[in-house]
């Protein structure tokens, strides 16, 4: 009687090592080309807080707002619907009034260097933060950059916070 042998040929070890290699490299390049830097010309740096203020308060009135920079053709646009409408529910329970900017059509969000991005406006017309949502690929709560602003506004806190060196899913403009 026959016997059979279960010994996997070497060259079956070296196809699935070079199938893996493959993978591994194909998702490091999707991912590097995924996480771009928000502001790497240091845009928002050339901009006082009060001019940013300003530049949008000309337009759209002063008061505690949050404004929602939005470019519909942006593809990570559409990851951050879940985390927007968060920051929103907040937002209201704090008085903020929400103004959303599509930033092909509008002229007054031209400091800003990538979308998506949200600038915050407190009830004195002071800038409490600009920047991007999160950081990472999926702009999602769980990396946020809002909540902490808001919870230290929230509890009597207001410094600038203007965020230009994050790495996440931004389309430069």
């Amino acid at each position: 009687m026959p016997t059979s042998s279960n010994k996997t040929p070497s060259y079956f070890y070296w196809i699935v090592g070079i199938w893996l290699v493959w993978v591994v490299t194909g998702f490091i390049y999707l991912v590097s080309q995924r996480l771009v830097e928000f502001d790497p010309n240091q845009q928002l740096l050339t901009a006082t807080p009060q001019e940013i203020v300003a530049q949008f308060a000309n337009q759209t009135g002063s008061g505690q707002r949050i404004y929602h920079l939005i470019d519909q053709e942006c593809h990570c646009t559409s990851l951050l619907t879940e985390h927007r409408q968060q920051i929103n529910k907040i937002a209201k329970k704090d008085g903020f009034e929400i103004i959303d900017v599509d930033i092909n059509r509008n002229e007054i969000a031209a400091l800003v260097p990538a979308t998506p991005a949200i600038v915050i406006v407190d009830k004195n017309d002071e800038l409490l933060y600009v920047g991007p949502y999160a950081t990472g690929l999926d702009c999602s709560a769980d990396n946020s950059l809002i909540d902490v602003v808001l919870d230290n506004y929230r509890q009597g806190f207001s410094a600038p916070t203007i965020i230009n060196d994050a790495k996440g899913c931004y389309c430069a403009r």
